[in-house]
């Protein structure tokens, strides 16, 4: 006798294909949450190299974090979409500036989310903390002995015009102001090489910049900082602006 087993083939394709489809979408979703929480904690210790070179000068407050993470994000809509709350939904309640050590101290927590299919959405919490060395206005090593130049580290962009001695340098962390193309114009602003001239009267500007911008995700708003040693940037001058 034979027997026919198409039937059973299309029953077992039919139980085995959402399982399946059920299995890539969560190591999608595992994958892009990864991501997000990278870049969040990417983020995150570029804040704190802000906090640890004003340190001297600020009282512990959490409020700073708060305010300084969002110009590290580098993709917003990735963190908004698996962090709950999205950068706003991060807190840094018992951060501190100064321990009894000398080191600034942020303690992150945020809860997570992602909608799977049939099971629905799942939630998780998310704990850590990061420190760094607050910089004290010299320059030594962790034995206590006096750094060379060359081991002094310094902080460059993508596009390597100059190295940086601060972090905070208005090179790095942009301040962005909306405006009109007019009034940028008339006070001595181009169009950015990148966005051009492309939209209407309203642009972006920055308070150190002589450009003024299309859009306000113009690569030309965004910086890239890299921490390197001084001894990896010769050739390169230093930034007029946070050198002295």
């Amino acid at each position: 006798m034979i027997r026919n087993n198409k039937g059973s083939a299309t029953v077992e394709a039919s139980l085995i294909l959402p399982l399946f489809i059920f299995g890539v979408l969560v190591l999608f979703h595992g994958i892009r949450l990864h991501m997000a929480e990278a870049v969040l904690y990417e983020a995150t210790a570029e804040t704190l190299e802000y906090m640890a070179e004003l340190s001297y000068l600020t009282e512990t407050n959490y409020l700073v974090p708060e305010s300084k993470i969002e110009q590290y994000v580098d993709n917003k809509e990735l963190v908004e979409g698996y962090i709950i709350g999205g950068i706003e939904g991060v807190s840094f309640l018992g951060s501190t500036y100064l321990d009894d050590e000398g080191y600034v101290c942020l303690k992150v927590s945020y809860e997570i989310g992602i909608n799977v299919p049939v099971i629905g959405n799942l939630a998780g919490h998310r704990t850590y903390e990061i420190r760094q060395k607050a910089y004290k206005g010299y320059k030594e090593r962790e034995d206590g002995q006096e750094l060379s130049e060359d081991e002094i580290y310094v902080y460059i962009t993508d596009n390597r015009e100059a190295y940086h001695i601060s972090r905070g340098c208005t090179h790095l962390v942009l301040s962005i102001t909306p405006g009109t193309k007019s009034r940028a114009e008339a006070n001595g602003y181009s169009p950015c090489e990148f966005c051009g001239d492309d939209s209407g009267d309203g642009v972006f500007i920055t308070k150190h910049g002589n450009r003024y911008h299309s859009r306000g995700d113009c690569l030309g708003l965004k910086r890239t900082v890299y921490r390197v040693k001084k001894s990896q940037v010769q050739g390169l001058g230093a930034c007029e602006r946070c050198v002295h």
